[in-house]
């Protein structure tokens, strides 16, 4: 695991870490092999099928670590599969091998328990992928399910800030992801002569707000909206959005 030097005690750069609720199934009955067999099925299309145990794998160790830490407030099988782990991989058109853009080293900024970072690396091992979190003990767990699923050479955990992290890997980065860690305006200000590539945002119904809010910082910057596509998970009948903002190159 990284460690920013001279961050003792970085800001948090998520939003507020969710308060674990009780499944319907006690944690102390629903075994490995249970989740397992019902998280599978509720991946959908999105998964490819050589990842899918071990993004199994991954939920079942955060829904394990949940009980004593405030990972997520969803917990059963199929919730996380779907609002979780299959959202995350809705970029999966964007970043796998031989799509339209080839990226070969992706920064999870806010990881949080390892989503979507994570599960990108999981499905997409052609890809580089550091998790970046400002909780050191998101950190250090996440650091456990890296090893357990024998993803160490590939995937790096760090503690600390974006701003400074970046500064000096910059040039290493070719997207950063961002889920669920607060509006366009706050990632933005982040990245102010920081960084200068692709920025891929999972956002949902208040993502026209927040562009709106941006519309004179983004042309200040020479910021675009490269990419603005609406989506559904199956079984869920919410409607999200991933949006990639990219710099103009003249």
């Amino acid at each position: 695991m990284e460690e920013i030097q001279g961050s003792e005690t970085p800001p948090p750069e998520a939003s507020t870490p969710d308060t674990p609720q009780p499944d319907a199934s006690p944690p102390d009955t629903l075994t490995w092999e249970m989740f397992r067999d019902r998280f599978i099925p509720a991946l959908g299309p999105f998964a490819p099928g050589f990842a899918r145990e071990t993004l199994a794998r991954h939920a079942w160790l955060v829904r394990e670590k949940n009980q004593v830490m405030n990972l997520t407030r969803v917990t059963d099988p199929e919730s996380m599969a779907i609002r979780h782990t299959a959202d995350s991989l809705a970029a999966l058109p964007l970043l796998a091998e031989g799509g339209e853009q080839l990226f070969r080293h992706v920064l999870d900024v806010g990881t949080g328990a390892g989503w979507p970072g994570l599960s990108i690396a999981i499905a997409c091992p052609h890809l580089k992928v550091t998790l970046l979190d400002s909780t050191r003990k998101k950190i250090d767990f996440l650091q456990t399910v890296v090893n357990e699923l024998g993803l160490q050479d590939r995937v790096t955990c760090v503690w600390g800030r974006f701003e400074e992290w970046i500064r000096d890997h910059r040039k290493e980065v070719d997207l950063v992801t961002a889920r669920a860690v607060g509006p366009v305006e706050r990632l933005l200000g982040w990245c102010t002569n920081s960084y200068f590539g692709p920025m891929l945002l999972w956002k949902g119904p208040a993502a026209d707000g927040e562009l709106k809010a941006v519309e004179g910082l983004m042309w200040k910057r020479r910021l675009f909206v490269a990419l603005d596509e609406a989506y559904q998970i199956p079984g869920d009948e919410a409607v999200r959005r991933l949006i990639l903002i990219d710099h103009q190159r003249n």
